[in-house]
């Protein structure tokens, strides 16, 4: 295993790592068995790179809106 700089912002990554913890951009080389891993397919959506973070952050926000209009729903309806 060795710390190699990540390709897109330049934080050490293990050259092990399926992603970069810090932007997420696919690692360097491919795990075991010559497959891509689970993080690198679930890391990447039309062509961009998505970290942790942002993924949380889309899921919260969507989360909200749909709690959001629930909640108008059920205002118009009952008024």
């Amino acid at each position: 295993m060795a710390l190699i700089p990540c390709a897109a912002c330049g934080h050490t990554i293990s050259t092990e790592a399926p992603s970069c913890p810090s932007c997420g951009h696919p690692g360097a080389t491919m795990s075991k068995g010559g497959r891509e891993g689970m993080a690198r397919i679930a890391g990447t959506v039309a062509g961009s790179y998505i970290s942790a973070q942002m993924l949380a952050s889309i899921i919260v926000g969507s989360v909200a809106i749909v709690s959001f209009a629930a909640i108008m729903i059920a205002v118009i309806l009952k008024g």
